[in-house]
C-alpha cells in the first residue's frame, strides 16, 4: 500500500495549511468544537471555498474537485493546528446520511452541512447507557405522522449550540436489545426540549460544558427517520466508526508529541540538558515509533473509507490513539517531574500548564466513541474471527 498523498492531495494540504496560517486566531484556536461566532465564521470561510463538500456527489451540494480524501485531510490538518474540526458534521453525520438516508433527507441536509448552516449534537448516551449504548431506553412512540419522545439524554456536549440532534431512541421496546433502536434527526429548538448544563472546571481554569437533555413529549416528523425503523443501532455503529477517526483524529497526539519534544530540547536540570539524558532519549524514541504507527493506522483508516465503512481500521485507530495518548502524558509527567503538575499561571509550569488537563483527558479518550474495550472487541471479532459474547465465532470481515 502506498501511504503517500497524491500530488492533488498534497496540493490541497498546502492550501489548507496556508488558510490556517492566515485565518487561525487566538479566539478560534483551542477547541475542536464550532461553538462560538468566531469559530463558526472560521468554518464558514472553508465552506465558501467548497471544502466541506469535497468528495461528496455534486447533486447533494458536493464539490466538483475530485479529491475523495479531502474531508479527512481537512480534519487532520485542522486538528494538527488546534483548530475547530468538521469531523462531526461532515465526517460522521454527512457520511451516514449519504449511506443510509432517504433521497429527501440527502437533499435537505447534505447541502446545509456543506454550507455550515448549523451544528449537530450526537445524542446517544443516557443514565445507564454509556459505553453499552445498546442499553438505551429513551422511547419514541409512533403517533402516526410523527414520533413522540420523552426521556433524558446525558453528557451531550454540543447540545447548547446545536441546530439538530442526531438522536438514538428506542422504537420497539419488545425487540432484542440491539434491534429496537432507531436514529432520528430532531430540531434543537423543538418544544419540550430542556437543557441542564453540566460543567467541568479544568486545572487551567477553563470550563468545559456538556449537558443533560430532557425531552418532554417532543415531536419528530416521520420523514426525519434515518434509514429503516429499528435499524438504528447499526447506523449508530456506522456513525461511531466514522467518529473513531473523523472526530478522534490521531493528529492531536502528533501535535502534543511535537510540543513535548520542543520542551525537552530546551529544558535543563541542575545545568544538564534534558535532551542529553539517555533514559529520556530512549523513552522518547520508543514513543516516537508508536506515534508514527498511529499516523499510519489513521492513514490506513482514511484510505479504507473510500471503499467502505472502515469498522476494523477505525477501531484500531481509536484504541491505539487512546493508548498512545495516555502513554504520552505519563511520560511527559515523568520527564518533567513535579513541574509537570503545575497549573496555568504557576511559575515554571511547562507547556503553559496544560499537561495536567491533558493527562485527565486521557481518561476521557478511553471511553469516548464507545470506549477502548469496545474497539478491541470489534478487532477481535471482525478481524480475527474470535467468539462474540454468546460464544459464537464471527467470520472475519463481517459486521454482526
Amino acid at each position: 500500500m502506498d501511504f503517500d498523498w497524491s500530488p492533488e492531495e498534497e496540493a490541497f494540504r498546502g492550501e489548507v495549511r496556508e488558510f490556517i496560517a492566515k485565518e487561525l486566531t487566538a479566539e478560534v484556536q483551542g477547541s475542536i468544537f464550532i461553538d462560538t461566532p468566531e469559530r463558526v465564521a472560521f468554518v464558514d470561510k472553508m465552506a465558501e471555498r467548497g471544502w466541506l463538500g469535497m468528495g461528496f456527489p455534486e447533486e447533494y451540494g458536493g464539490s466538483k474537485r475530485p479529491i475523495p480524501l479531502a474531508q479527512f485531510i481537512l480534519t487532520v490538518e485542522l486538528d494538527l493546528a488546534g483548530a475547530p474540526i468538521v469531523g462531526k458534521n461532515v465526517g460522521v453525520v454527512a457520511n451516514t446520511i449519504l449511506n443510509e438516508g432517504s433521497e429527501e433527507m440527502k437533499r435537505e441536509f447534505l447541502p446545509k452541512i456543506f454550507r455550515n448552516e448549523g451544528q449537530w449534537a450526537l445524542t446517544y448516551t443516557e443514565p445507564g447507557a454509556g459505553t453499552d449504548i445498546g442499553a438505551l431506553q429513551c422511547p419514541a412512540i409512533d403517533k402516526g405522522d410523527h414520533f413522540e419522545i420523552t426521556g433524558t439524554k446525558l453528557f451531550i456536549t454540543s447540545a447548547h449550540f446545536a441546530t439538530w440532534h442526531w438522536i438514538a431512541v428506542r422504537t420497539d421496546p419488545d425487540a432484542p436489545k440491539h434491534k429496537g433502536i432507531s436514529i432520528l434527526i430532531m430540531d434543537a429548538d423543538s418544544p419540550g426540549i430542556t437543557l441542564t448544563p453540566m460543567h467541568c472546571v479544568g486545572t487551567t481554569g477553563t470550563t468545559h460544558r456538556t449537558n443533560e437533555v430532557h425531552l418532554d413529549h417532543v415531536k419528530v416528523p416521520k420523514n426525519r427517520l434515518v434509514g429503516e425503523l429499528n435499524k438504528g443501532f447499526y447506523y449508530m455503529m456506522q456513525a461511531l466508526d466514522y467518529e473513531r477517526f473523523a472526530i478522534l483524529s490521531f493528529a492531536s497526539r502528533v501535535r502534543r508529541f511535537g510540543k513535548i519534544i520542543d520542551w525537552v530540547k530546551q529544558a535543563e536540570y541542575n545545568g544538564d540538558r534534558t535532551a542529553d539524558d539517555p533514559v529520556v532519549r530512549r523513552r522518547l524514541a520508543r514513543l516516537a515509533t508508536r506515534v508514527e504507527v498511529g499516523s499510519m493506522l489513521e492513514r490506513l483508516c482514511i484510505c479504507a473509507a473510500m471503499d467502505r465503512v472502515p469498522d476494523v481500521e477505525a477501531a484500531m485507530n481509536k484504541a491505539w490513539g487512546a493508548a498512545v495518548g495516555a502513554e504520552m502524558s505519563d511520560l511527559a509527567l515523568d520527564i518533567m517531574g513535579p513541574y509537570g503538575f503545575l497549573w496555568q499561571g504557576c511559575e515554571h509550569a511547562p507547556l503553559d500548564g496544560t499537561l495536567v488537563d491533558e493527562h485527565l483527558m486521557a481518561g476521557h479518550a478511553r471511553v469516548a466513541a464507545a470506549g477502548v474495550d469496545t474497539a478491541k472487541s470489534i478487532v477481535a471479532r471482525r478481524l480475527l474471527g474470535l467468539p462474540n459474547a454468546l460464544g459464537k465465532p464471527v467470520p472475519p470481515g463481517t459486521s454482526k
